[in-house]
Formats: structure tokens, sequence, C-alpha cells
């Protein structure tokens, strides 16, 4: 029989087996952290990469927690797609087998049949994405009320896919005391921001060196022949989806190409250079202040005042000889408290002097993979399942009823042919360009402050929501706290 360390001789002999059905005998360096903080009671923000072990990390505590006599959800983990909530879900299962523990993991893009099935015999803990969650919660298939632990997982990813509305949505179905924890490879100002509305006094869990705390900039390198540039720096804003960005270059010549390139696969890119005219660099910078424009090309030169304090990412699509010069165009993103990405494409004669600039800087810039194609099609389609399951819970039952269920044939009758194909992707191109998704979370601290989107009438009655940036229970006159509404 294979011997526990110490931190898993604690747990219960039910899950000390199911431990050595993992196949898990001495805790990683996060689960070494994190559970003991966990059983502890308090609140944690746990920066972690993927494959750290950090399901276990959580999983081992919720799976402690559990009442197997009560058939109430008891926990609740949100995760930003489908093929991790299955994968979170599988081994919680594992965890919990011989305790008795029911795990069932929700999302979308299945039939309803078998999650309503399992939720009807009662489950401890919910695994899955905040769009059928709420679905569930929405037609009261679903109760959070005796939930003791919210994990949220993946933290900084739920919110580049656009979760941000849903999960605010769903604290308000929280009971307010609670323990929450987030956990995410990284921890922009975003992502702290998320936390101040879920979680009361976190403390803070960072494994791995230069990860000290919450950052308000990310910094970010892709190291790519200097022939493929231009396509790499294409597929990286499709997979990004900046809200607005500033891409660097050290030429006009260079600035010209990139904003062609770009502008002729249809990105809503313009440049400013030397060459302009100052009416036209103007009406450029004007354009991107407003949110007319997105992406707007320029030399460092031409962009020299320019006061855009709104800007999500900086792209260096050529990097500088000058360490000052990184700092000076990073710095245009992650302005007034906001969070922001600064990305630069690296050829590999350039390593050198981009290696001495963070040295010079004492700056942590982390080495990316540029995404492939695969990677791309995914994105889009979580994108795109994310935006529509909004629209769909936005729509009145009756049109749902009648308008969408009897389109089902006449999509089911075009996706046979490649025309009709065609024609779909069309419509989701231009679905995805005209509404696309909200990427950060909006002047936290106010927005926590008032109450959520209008209730919907089929909601139980009780005063259920989020934790208020201060942790305190706030003004009860208010909705009783920070993040909560009163359900009608």
């Amino acid at each position: 029989m294979t011997e526990l360390s110490e931190l898993f001789s604690q747990v219960s002999s039910d899950i000390q087996t199911s431990l050595r059905d993992l196949g898990w005998s001495t805790p990683t360096p996060v689960q070494a952290q994190a559970i003991p903080r966990m059983r502890s009671g308090g609140d944690l923000i746990v920066q972690a990469e993927t494959g750290s072990g950090k399901t276990g990390a959580f999983g081992i505590p919720l799976v402690e927690t559990v009442d197997t006599s009560d058939k109430a959800i008891q926990a609740l983990v949100m995760l930003p797609t489908r093929e991790l909530a299955n994968q979170v879900a599988a081994e919680l299962r594992v965890l919990g087998q011989h305790s008795g523990v029911r795990v069932l993991a929700v999302y979308g893009g299945v039939s309803y049949a078998g999650q309503l099935e399992e939720l009807e015999r009662g489950v401890h803990i919910i695994v899955g994405t905040p769009g059928r969650i709420l679905d569930h919660l929405g037609n009261e298939r679903m109760d959070l009320g005796a939930v003791k632990v919210l994990v949220l997982d993946e933290a900084d990813e739920m919110l580049s896919l656009g979760f941000w509305p849903d999960m605010r949505e769903i604290a308000s179905y929280l009971p307010e005391e609670r323990q929450s924890h987030l956990f995410s490879a990284t921890i922009p100002e975003k992502v702290r921001s998320l936390s101040r509305f879920f979680l009361r006094d976190p403390e803070f869990v960072a494994l791995g060196e230069g990860q000290a705390g919450p950052q308000q900039i990310e910094h970010y390198y892709y190291v790519c022949a200097a022939n493929e540039k231009e396509a790499i720096l294409a597929r990286i804003i499709e997979y990004e989806d900046p809200e607005s960005a500033i891409i660097f270059c050290n030429t006009k010549a260079d600035v010209r190409f990139i904003a062609g390139y770009l502008q002729k696969r249809s990105f809503n890119a313009d440049q400013i250079s030397g060459d302009l005219q100052q009416s036209a660099r103007e009406k450029a910078i004007q354009r991107i202040k407003t949110g007319e424009l997105r992406l707007l090309v320029a030399t460092d030169v031409a962009a020299r005042g320019i006061d855009i304090s709104d800007l999500s990412h900086v792209i260096s699509y050529t990097t500088s000889d000058s360490p000052e010069v990184y700092v000076h165009r990073t710095g245009r993103t992650g302005r007034l408290g906001k969070s922001g990405v600064a990305i630069s494409l690296v050829s590999g004669l350039d390593i050198g002097n981009f290696k001495h600039m963070q040295n010079v800087n004492k700056i942590e810039v982390i080495e990316r993979k540029p995404p492939t194609e695969q990677d791309m099609l995914a994105r889009t389609r979580e994108r795109l399942q994310v935006k529509v399951e909004q629209e769909m819970r936005a729509l009145p039952a009756a049109q749902v009823a009648y308008q969408v269920e009897r389109l089902i044939p006449v999509v089911e009758e075009m996706a046979t042919s490649h025309e009709g194909r065609r024609d779909l992707a069309g419509i989701c191109a231009a679905y995805l360009a005209e509404h696309r998704p909200e990427t950060t979370v909006p002047e936290i601290n106010q927005q926590a402050a008032r109450p959520p989107r209008a209730s919907r009438s089929r909601r139980k009655s009780g005063d259920r929501g989020g934790r208020g940036g201060d942790g305190t229970a706030g003004d009860k006159s208010r909705s009783q706290g920070r993040g909560r509404r009163r359900r009608s």
C-alpha cells in the first residue's frame, strides 16, 4: 500500500483510498499551500499554472466539506469551457467516489435531459460553465442556497471569453456566508477586480518565481521568424480579440505594410506616421479614443503625445534596441487603474536585445507559443457559444418556442450543403464582429456597489449575492450589501 504524506494522511480514510486510486502520495506545491488554508476557513487567491495540481488543491477540501446526508448543492466550481468542466468534474468524482459525493458537470452545447435527471436525484458539487449554470438557475432547475464553497477556476480565461455579466448575475443566487476561492494562471488587474466582487479579505498564494502578486499589465512575447511576423500578428489579434490596441513598428514602411495587411483581412485598422498630415493623424487618434477604430498602427515618433486611457493592448510588431522605448510603449496601457496587455513579436536575431531589455527594466516577460489554427477555431467556438447563450436567455420564452424552434429544420437543411454551411459561417462571422464579448471587468468598485440586472420573475425571494469590495456586510438599504439584490 502506498505511503501517504502527512498532509494527505489527515483526510478521511475514504478520501485516502481515492488518493491512492489517483496515484497521489505527496502533495504538489500548490496543494501543500492551498489545502491547509482552505481548511482554515478563509478566502484565497491562488496563482498557479495549469497542470500544477490545482484541481486537487481545491478538490480535496471541497469533498471534505460535503455532507452526503444532505442532497443539496454544497459547492460550486465555475470554469470557462466544457472541456475543463468535464476534466475537473471527472477528477472530483474520483476524489469523492468512496465518500458518496455526487458531482455533476453542467455546460452548454448538450441536451438538458441528463443534467436535469442528475439535479433531480441530488448533487453535492456542481462543476460547470457560467452560461448553462445561469440557464438552470433562471428556470428554477437549480438551487444554490446551500452552497458553502465557491471556486472560480481559470478566472483570467473566464473574463477573456466574456463571462463577467453571467458570473455577476450568478452571485445573486449565492449565500453571503460562504468560502470563495479564485484560481488563475495570471493575476492581472481585471482578475483582482473580480476577486473584490466575490471574495472577502482573501489571502494571496503565488507558486513559482517572479509571481509576487497582482499586476496591472501582463507582459508576453512570441518568438517568430521574420517572414512569418505579419501572419502571426493577425492570428494573435484574432485570438486575443483586443478591445483597442496600438501596434508599434520601428519604421514608416512597416507601418504602411502592416496597416494594409490588416485592412485587407477585414481588421478595423488605421495608421499614423510622419508621412500623414496632422489632420489625418488627429482623426485616427480621435477614432480610437471614441471606439470607432480598434487597431492603430504607428511609429514611436508618431505616437508621441497620444493619451488614450482605455487602451487594452500594446503590441510591438518590431522590437526596439532601447529598453526605455519598451517602457514608453507598454506604459500606454494599464492606465487609470485598468488592466492591460503588452505583447512583443521577437525574431531570433532580437532575442539577445529583448533579454537585455528585461534585465534593465526588471520586467519579466512570459514567452507564449503562437496560437495554432486549431487554437483559433476553439477560441472562436467558445466566444460564439458564450455570446449566443447570453442572447438566448434574453429572448422571451414565447419567441424561443415559436421562432427559434421552427427555424431548427432550416438550419439543419442548410448545414447539409457546402454553400449552406458557408452561409451559416458568414452569419456567425458577422455576429461576432458586431457583438464582441466583454473582456474586462468595468469599474469594479462602482459596479459592485450597484445592484445587478433586473431579476427575472421566476426567481425565488431572498437576498443572495457577491461580496462587497471591502468585504463587509454593507448598507442594508442598498439591496443588503454590494453585489446582492432582492429577488422578486
